[in-house]
């Protein structure tokens, strides 16, 4: 069995991490040789897992040999692996786990490392003490032997079946032979099940993540085609798993970053699909009703083409639009007098390009009057929510550059500050989180089910998008230039805190455990505003670099697929259980916006030097 173990011991954002193999618990010697072997990185043989080694090193980690888990061997390494824990049948005096290992493994965890388990069959595995280790993770191995496998008839252990999940990414069959199901209590989940049998497993426990399976798999006899027909795919498997690992150690940067022309591509095809997908722009988009499709949804979409546009100037990416905006005669849903944001949205577009060309008067008309009917009042309550101040406030900001109007920028800043400071109770701003509740139904003291304050990830990112595309055109000597930039570096500090081990931010971003898992949106815009702060001299290279790498690594590698398609988007909402469930193969009810937030984030790391 091996159990793996990864830490956060990182020193600096840019250290090798070192993946600790144990030796300990599995501690077998070859009765020929009298040496240690079975499931070491120095055993070349087929019992050994050199290769998997070899999978470690390539992505630039360290690998050692360990003994004893006592806590400052732990805090010397990032990944521990321990393999096939002893029985008397393999050891004379076998070193079981005992109550020490299992208190600073589990406290090791707890604090953000991670834990792989890869066990073995009924007969083959020291189940009793490993289960008192396992039970704290939601998980327990059963004394049984599933797949079975007669000589050579691989087949019998092959599985087909499997899941959207990145360790099946470019995999559609691996071979397991001879392997123990799992019993899983509390957040523990499946990760591949058959015929009700749970063969490998996962759970988030504490700042930390554990991984198990019932079965070594990938030692060298398994892990290539020595024996294996070249159907099965334990390679590519053994290369997601480790790239799944590494993901979770929290400063590690993945050593297979994603290049910029790997980004380019990546957003070209995910825009080539939905561009083929709607070549009519102005065709309504009907969900459970119908709506123009120059709403906030689609809005947002031309916000990301028209930054891939100047990056990459594809006559059809500005036709496509142009015709949009002259489908629908350069307005807005509910006209000139609409107060609504969601409405406003487009105009980000439209003005974007009437800067292209100034001659096209038209394309201004109908936004700027719509802003200036609001300026005509003294309401300045309109953004009861926090969505809206992304929808609305860039439309000012760029009035206000164009016609070098000073009142723009005024109404935008007073509007902006209701919102933060007097919206709900006190303001829609956490002074103490630095996260805003979406709107006054998500002000304490409603919590999630964790007893945290409820902040939804999009709802935050639509804060971040605002004040990135508000202070793009906002004068240098502006008086509110100082507040967007405070509470930008606010907000990204406590982003940091709370992004996933793999990259991605929760829907809840106090609560993993409400809806919890991979979700895009939120992800790119996060990603979007801190690579603009880099881009700015705003915040730390160096601090925040990792942070936007890793998120656009699982960006890239975990939610685009082959076709284009966006997986991982959740639908329209406006808190964490909305448009459940969000998953690698769910299609939203909108496609456009998740886009749009991938295209802004992808250009904006694309310019990072």
């Amino acid at each position: 069995m091996l159990l793996l173990i990864f830490g956060f011991v990182l020193q600096d954002s840019f250290a090798q991490p070192v993946i600790g193999l144990d030796n300990w618990f599995n501690r077998e010697t070859n009765a020929k040789t009298g040496q240690p072997y079975h499931y070491l990185w120095t055993d070349t043989e087929w019992s050994g897992y050199s290769r998997w080694g070899g999978i470690f090193t390539s992505r630039g980690a360290v690998i050692k040999t360990i003994e004893k888990p006592v806590p400052s061997v732990l805090s010397g390494i990032d990944i521990y692996i321990i393999v096939d824990p002893d029985t008397t049948r393999e050891s004379k005096s076998p070193n079981y786990i005992q109550p020490d290992d299992i208190r600073a493994i589990t406290g090791w965890v707890k604090k953000g490392g991670v834990l792989a388990i890869l066990a073995n069959d009924g007969p083959n595995c020291e189940f009793t003490h490993l289960n008192s280790l396992m039970k704290n993770f939601g998980m327990t191995f059963n004394h049984v032997i599933l797949h079975p496998v007669t000589g050579t008839d691989f087949e019998m252990g092959a599985c087909t079946n499997l899941p959207a999940h990145s360790l099946f990414k470019g995999v559609s069959k691996i071979y397991i032979k001879e392997v123990s199901d799992i019993n899983l209590s509390g957040n523990a989940k499946a990760i591949l099940t058959e015929n009700g049998k749970v063969l490998m497993a996962e759970n988030q426990y504490g700042k930390g993540y554990v991984f198990a399976i019932g079965d070594p798999w990938i030692y060298n006899e398994y892990i290539d085609h020595d024996r294996l027909p070249e159907s099965f795919q334990n390679r590519k498997a053994a290369e997601n798993l480790t790239d799944l690992l590494l993901g979770h150690l929290k400063n590690h940067i993945p050593s297979q970053s994603v290049s910029k022309e790997q980004t380019m591509s990546s957003m070209i095809l995910a825009n080539k699909y939905f561009m083929e997908k709607w070549p009519e722009v102005g065709k309504t988009i009907i969900t459970e009703r119908e709506r123009p499709s120059n709403i906030w949804t689609r809005g947002t979409y031309y916000e990301g083409l028209m930054a891939l546009y100047k990056l990459k100037p594809d006559p059809s990416y500005l036709d496509y639009a142009i015709s949009w905006g002259e489908f629908h005669k350069w307005g807005l849903r509910n006209g000139i007098k609409t107060r609504n944001g969601d409405d406003q949205c487009c105009g980000q577009t439209y003005i974007d390009l009437y800067l292209m060309d100034p001659s096209k008067e038209e394309r201004i008309r109908d936004i700027k009057t719509c802003i200036d009917n609001m300026l005509a009042t003294d309401k300045i309550d309109d953004w009861s929510w926090i969505d809206a101040i992304h929808m609305s406030m860039p439309v000012f900001a760029r009035l206000g550059y164009i016609y070098k109007e000073s009142k723009y920028f005024d109404r935008a800043h007073e509007m902006y500050l209701f919102t933060k400071l007097k919206h709900g109770t006190n303001g829609l701003y956490s002074t103490v989180d630095h996260l805003w509740w979406r709107d006054k139904d998500f002000d304490p003291p409603c919590t999630e089910p964790n007893g945290e304050d409820c902040y939804w990830s999009r709802g935050n990112g639509w804060v971040v998008a605002a004040l990135v595309r508000t202070l793009e055109f906002l004068p240098e000597d502006s008086p509110y230039r100082k507040e967007y930039l405070r509470t930008l570096k606010q907000m990204f500090k406590a982003l940091v805190k709370v992004q996933r081990s793999d990259g991605y931010w929760n829907v809840s971003l106090h609560d993993p455990t409400n809806f919890g898992g991979k979700e895009l949106t939120g992800t790119a815009m996060f990603t979007y505003g801190m690579a603009w702060g880099i881009n700015n001299g705003i915040i730390s290279k160096k601090k925040y670099l990792p942070v936007v790498n890793k998120a656009w690594n699982a960006l890239v590698t975990e939610s685009v697929h082959p076709n284009g398609f966006l997986g991982y988007v959740q639908g329209t909402g406006k808190e964490p259980k909305d448009s459940q469930p969000v998953g690698y193969d769910i299609v939203p009810n909108f496609e456009d916006f998740g886009l749009g937030c991938f295209l802004l984030a992808g250009t904006e790391l694309y310019k990072i030097k």
